[in-house]
């Protein structure tokens, strides 16, 4: 999992380009206003991986 800001256009774009989808907000990020949360399923990066 990760967490980083709304505005980190950057890291959205290398999360999302990696397999990584939008999450509900964790941890200390639940009510946190800008913060977005991510997940990468395991199962399907593996896919990925093995497809190219």
């Amino acid at each position: 999992m990760l967490e980083t800001g709304d505005r980190q256009t950057g890291a959205l774009h290398l999360y999302e380009s990696a397999g990584f989808r939008r999450i509900p907000n964790y941890g200390y990020s639940v009510g946190m206003e800008g913060s977005l949360c991510y997940g990468l399923d395991l199962g399907e990066a593996a896919e990925m991986e093995r497809d190219g």
